[in-house]
């Protein structure tokens, strides 16, 4: 959603809600997702019960690409939880822009580690929501990964709505 600064403007117009929403709420006539065909069945499950009968097409359940583990990895998708790093969470070093410097050296951690494993960086996109943890994210990498021949940097990092429609091999 854009920022809107106003907050009667916001509320006047209801930009706090997305552009479907508002057609939703308007009673525009909607046609749901009801297959998917860009990721695991098991990736699919975590969000299905946002969509009424959402199955998965052909392809996600006979392909190679979508059946081979993931290697180095223990399971198809990671959940980690990063405490406080050196005393400190998210925060917002100017108004709208989030950070969390332990996320951003965790990820990239991932990224390093995938990277050792035999994963192409080409292949690898770090996907995040906030604008600022995707500047923050590229910072870790320059210090961290661009001078390193063994690392590089990944495919892309970008933040989910500019990422929306576009497809990778491995999003992190």
């Amino acid at each position: 959603l854009p920022v809107v600064q106003n907050r009667a403007i916001q509320r006047y117009g209801k930009l706090d809600q997305s552009l479907f929403t508002r057609f939703v709420r308007l009673q525009t006539p909607t046609v749901d997702l009801n297959m998917q065909g860009r990721m695991r069945p098991s990736l699919a499950k975590l969000f299905n019960w946002r969509y009424k009968n959402l199955g998965d097409l052909p392809q996600v359940v006979t392909s190679q690409m979508f059946r081979v583990a993931n290697a180095g990895l223990s399971y198809e998708y990671q959940m980690i939880d990063v405490p406080d790093f050196e005393g400190r969470g998210e925060h917002t070093p100017s108004p709208h822009f989030f950070q969390n410097l332990g996320e951003a050296e965790a990820v990239v951690a991932l990224f390093m580690y995938m990277r050792l494993v035999g994963y192409p960086a080409s292949k690898i996109t770090i996907l995040t929501t906030y604008n600022g943890q995707k500047h923050l994210i590229r910072d870790v990498v320059r210090t961290r990964c661009s001078w390193n021949p063994l690392f590089g940097e990944p495919s892309k990092i970008v933040t989910v709505d500019k990422f929306q429609g576009q497809q990778k091999h491995l999003i992190r």
